[in-house]
């Protein structure tokens, strides 16, 4: 038994692992997955039956798998935009991210529709060119030819969005964030990396290569590899599917709620103690919490109640209740503990802030003017930013 005989079993795993994502309940982050991996599983399976050996006996499976490439790119970077920031909401508009594939679809339909002996004609003319990759076609509007290098710029267009996004993400968060979910972060950027090898595997082997075409060999296969070890380093880390985990520790502190390491360091998402132990309002906070912590919309200074709960979709009145309720605080109050938080966070840990006046550092936080600034740090702290902030600036 060959290596993608192998490789064909490997398909069925794919599907489990994909479905039971998809149907898992959780942040949006596991539907894109769970999406992923059964795409992945339907191409290894298609794979099979298009090697030369099985394609004149199974001629419908020819031009199926190039439409499903175009899904992985897209499916990854949603994946990873969900999963960094689990508070955004799932939007209409994200469809654009697979017109490619519905146009690539639509333009071998009339291909999908030819009886299997006009296809197998098809597959010898294209046998006889020793390639996969016929310029010489009747059916689609460009060449097969044509679209490697329309799956490969798709390709790397999304990773290297993906990249920059994941590269902005690390820089704009603090080292305690970071420290906090550094299995989550060194593990996507190990991924990534393994994305650019992939990339550099395409380019030599179907792009620069020109030989034997017509072959698949186990090798084809390679880039299978990540997607494996990912599905298993998933497994071993089911945790990483609930997203990045809140700062906790110096939240916990603005607010005098320090309960020990012990405690926090169990929970599977850092947050702010809650008082009552409703469920509704419990499940508010943590979504208000991580909405601010993943966008931190607290750095907008004229940022209101109604347009905070508009993103949420929640009722001003449920948050505003909620945050009474459960922390005995206001929203202003809310919004401007999350400003001195990350003002301090700033200050502890980038050498740049520690030069900073306090009027720059106002205006940095989110806070529109100095005197808002200094009421609510005394408000809050109970001294003033010049008493407050002395020990984090030189």
């Amino acid at each position: 038994m060959s290596p993608i005989d192998y490789l064909y079993y490997l398909c069925f795993v794919f599907f489990a692992f994909g479905g039971s994502f998809f149907f898992k309940k959780g942040i949006v982050a596991t539907k894109f997955l769970g999406l992923l991996f059964i795409v992945l599983g339907l191409q290894t399976f298609l794979n099979y039956y298009i090697r030369p050996e099985y394609l004149l006996q199974y001629p419908h499976f020819f031009r199926t798998v190039s439409p499903l490439m175009l899904t992985i790119g897209p499916l990854y970077y949603l994946f990873q935009q969900y999963l960094l920031y689990p508070e955004r909401k799932l939007k209409p508009a994200l469809l654009w991210h697979f017109l490619p594939f519905a146009l690539h679809v639509i333009e071998y339909i009339p291909f999908y529709l030819l009886p299997a002996e006009l296809k197998i004609l098809e597959i010898k003319e294209m046998i006889s060119e020793n390639t996969l990759y016929t310029i010489h076609s009747k059916y689609g509007w460009i060449t097969m030819r044509t679209h490697i290098y329309i799956r490969f710029t798709s390709f790397f267009i999304y990773v290297s969005l993906s990249f920059i996004d994941l590269l902005k993400y690390y820089l704009s968060s603090s080292k305690s964030f970071i420290k906090n979910n550094q299995l989550i972060v060194y593990w996507l950027f190990s991924n990534m990396a393994m994305k650019f090898i992939v990339m550099g595997l395409i380019v030599y082997k179907y792009i620069i290569s020109e030989k034997e075409q017509i072959n698949l060999p186990w090798k084809d296969f390679f880039y299978l590899v990540e997607y494996v070890l990912m599905m298993l380093f998933m497994l071993f880390n089911p945790k990483l599917l609930y997203g990045p985990s809140l700062k906790g520790l110096v939240w916990q502190q603005a607010l005098g709620r320090m309960e020990g390491l012990g405690e926090l360091s169990n929970k599977k998402v850092h947050s702010i103690k809650i008082v009552s132990g409703l469920e509704r309002e419990k499940a508010l906070l943590e979504s208000l919490n991580r909405y601010f912590e993943t966008e931190r919309i607290f750095l907008k200074p004229n940022l209101t109640l109604i347009e905070v709960a508009r993103k949420l979709k929640m009722k001003p009145r449920l948050i505003r209740l909620a945050l009474q309720t459960e922390m005995d605080i206001s929203f202003s109050d809310y919004v401007n503990t999350w400003r001195i938080q990350f003002a301090e966070e700033q200050c502890r840990e980038n050498p740049k802030w520690k030069n900073y006046k306090l009027e720059v550092i106002a205006l940095e936080s989110g806070f529109g003017t100095r005197q808002s600034f200094n009421s609510a740090v005394k408000k809050i702290k109970g001294v003033s930013p010049g008493q407050y902030f002395s020990e984090f600036l030189w």
